[in-house]
């Protein structure tokens, strides 16, 4: 006996398959929050202006510390919280870190200025102290105002304003 299915019931039940299944895959997350030595990390980073309305951000991580071997760091940006305590990333762009001959690691990439004042560069790990996480990826934010330069107060391009004399008197005694 042979049960022949239509297209239409074999394509649904892919689906039904792949969306039930695709529940399992979601990853989580969970921050490391503060720490005294920044889990042993030692890095260093610098954002700069681009052309137009874009940000260049370099990062160079010099020592992986407590969160060895890291799985990937990025710039993120959230948008506010809505009513259900929900967020959505307005902004995620992941570093493409090449070694360096000294054994740093760095990378750099473009953001838009928009992002700027809510970015963080985001630092996930899969091991935490030489331990896979079992649970869900580690990571760890830095916030990306860090390496904004100040800028000097900017000289004014108009002549200080003077300060006027008082006009002469012209009364008589």
């Amino acid at each position: 006996m042979s049960f022949r299915f239509s297209p239409l019931a074999t394509g649904s039940s892919f689906v039904v398959a792949v969306v039930l299944t695709s529940s399992f895959c979601w990853a989580h997350f969970y921050e490391l929050g503060p720490s005294k030595d920044e889990w042993g990390l030692k890095y260093d980073g610098e954002v700069t202006a681009a052309s137009g309305d874009k940000l260049n951000v370099s990062f160079t991580l010099t020592d992986q510390g407590r969160l060895k071997p890291i799985y990937s760091i990025s710039v993120v940006a959230f948008s506010d919280m809505r009513s259900d305590g929900g967020r959505t990333y307005l902004l995620n762009t992941t570093f493409d870190l090449k070694p360096t001959q000294d054994g740093k690691l760095t990378g750099q990439l473009q953001i838009g200025k928009e992002f700027a004042g809510r970015a963080m560069i985001r630092i996930l790990t899969q091991t935490f102290d030489g331990k896979p996480q079992p649970a869900g990826a580690r990571y760890y934010q830095i916030p990306l105002k860090k390496f904004m330069k100040k800028a000097p107060a900017a000289a004014s391009s108009q002549p200080p304003a003077s300060i006027a004399s008082p006009p002469a008197s012209t009364a008589t005694k």
